[in-house]
């Protein structure tokens, strides 16, 4: 990653500063709140959530919904045998599996496992509320959050709103793995139950600063 210049670092700084405040509005009575972090998910990690974990969002407010085009209707009945037979989620599979199997996914085996213990794991499930992203998101492709730590809890906030997209307990993540001097940015989340998920921290310093919230 590019080092940032010292107008682009001092504008991040800012930002900082204003995405503090933005957990706020979640915190429990007496709950304090100890510092926030900029993250992304690895960019080895798939970057589509998988449609079975995909939940259906509520429109935008003040946003009108798509209408289905004319002349659909039809269509719609020809294809049910194939909604039925979840030839989408098939299909789906198919592709992560050559994925796997592709020069892509050598170089990754290489690059370090980005999530260890599926998606029913705690690592997992942040994922899933990474990807899902706040609710203006709609592609199930959102990368990034302010991960903000307190004395109870890690919440995955929106950058823009404050929307909260995730919380954990502070038992089920408090620990980080083994930085890796290769990829200072890189920074393994260490949850509970022994699921491991890498995030991408802005510099490596940012990164010491995510292990060290983490970590309390």
């Amino acid at each position: 990653m590019a080092r940032r210049g010292p107008k682009a670092e001092q504008a991040y700084r800012q930002h900082l500063v204003g995405w503090m405040r933005l957990p706020e509005a979640h915190l429990e009575p007496g709950e304090r709140l100890f510092g926030v972090c900029d993250l992304g998910l690895d960019p080895y990690l798939r970057r589509e959530l998988p449609r079975r974990y995909r939940v259906e969002k509520p429109p935008v407010p003040g946003r009108e919904p798509a209408r289905p085009g004319k002349g659909r209707g039809c269509l719609t009945v020809l294809l049910l045998p194939f909604q039925l037979l979840n030839v989408a989620g098939w299909v789906e599979e198919l592709g992560e599996a050559l994925f796997e199997k592709s020069f892509k996914g050598l170089r990754r085996a290489l690059h370090g496992r980005p999530l260890v213990g599926g998606w029913g794991s705690l690592a997992g499930r942040f994922v899933i509320a990474v990807r899902t992203g706040p609710l203006r998101h709609r592609a199930f492709r959102h990368n990034r959050a302010l991960l903000a730590v307190t004395e109870r809890r890690v919440l995955l906030v929106d950058h823009d709103n404050g929307e909260l997209m995730g919380a954990f307990g502070r038992a089920e993540l408090h620990r980080t793995g083994v930085r890796r001097s290769r990829q200072p940015e890189r920074v393994d989340l260490v949850f509970a139950d022994g699921s491991l998920l890498a995030v991408v921290a802005d510099s490596p310093a940012d990164a010491d600063s995510l292990s060290a919230l983490v970590r309390g």
